[in-house]
């Protein structure tokens, strides 16, 4: 193994626990709006999903996604917000999840540790390409690995076998030669197995005991995880 790709949010980011915070903060703003917090919050959890696949697969505009998140929750409410009241909401989101993001604590020494075995490393993520971006910068993440690789910006997103390609293929290596560790069992594990690469699905609640060839529950077990079941397959770089 000559490479190792990370996916970023909720894998190296604690993007669920930025995301909750503004959420705190969204939900105070909708409260001093004369609006229900709550209802509203939920109704972004479940809109956001659906709509930001929808942008992955380029069927929404990085604008439209944005609008519509913050937009149909309202509409689920019947209720018709105040003229700019979806922008500062967006804003306020984007601030905080784009310029506080919180790293897990395993993030920064597996990356340093990996680096010092010789090995190559590397980012690869979905998402508007401005806010992820901004992540790597506020965290310095972006300076950890050799390459970072953004749906949006290389046009192709996970679970595309292209978007895992170009990643190896900048190194002049061969799927084979790569492991993809990530949170998700379809965008991560699944789809960069499929694509020729090794993959290891990021596990931190346990909640994929069953149904996953290879899984961790933090990034501190990666190396090892490759050495006990792998054998060699962590092997230097050539000098």
């Amino acid at each position: 193994m000559r490479l190792v790709i990370f996916d970023l949010d909720d894998t190296l980011i604690d993007f669920a626990s930025t995301r909750q915070e503004a959420y705190r903060h969204i939900g105070e703003l909708v409260t001093r709006e004369g609006l229900e917090a709550a209802p509203y919050l939920q109704a972004c959890a479940v809109a956001d999903r659906p709509l930001f696949a929808r942008f992955e697969r380029g069927e929404l505009t990085r604008a439209e996604y944005r609008a519509r998140r913050f937009l149909e929750p309202f509409e689920q409410m019947r209720c018709v917000p105040r003229q700019g009241l979806v922008e500062e909401i967006n804003r306020l989101f984007m601030d905080c999840v784009n310029d506080s993001p919180l790293l897990h604590d395993d993030a920064l020494p597996a990356l340093d540790r990996l680096r010092a075995q010789g090995l190559r490393t590397a980012i690869l993520t979905n998402g508007p390409s401005d806010g992820q971006r901004r992540k790597l910068l506020a965290t310095g993440l972006g300076e950890r690995v050799e390459l970072v690789a953004i749906g949006e910006e290389i046009g192709a997103s996970k679970p595309l076998a292209k978007a895992f390609l170009h990643v190896v293929r900048h190194f002049g290596l061969d799927p084979e030669q790569a492991l993809m560790v990530g949170d998700s069992p379809e965008l991560d594990h699944d789809a960069a197995r499929a694509a020729g690469l090794e993959a290891l699905l990021l596990d931190r609640a346990g909640a994929h005991r069953s149904g996953v060839r290879a899984r961790v529950e933090s990034l501190h077990t990666v190396l090892a995880h490759g050495d006990a079941h792998r054998g060699s397959a962590f092997s230097e770089r050539p000098k």
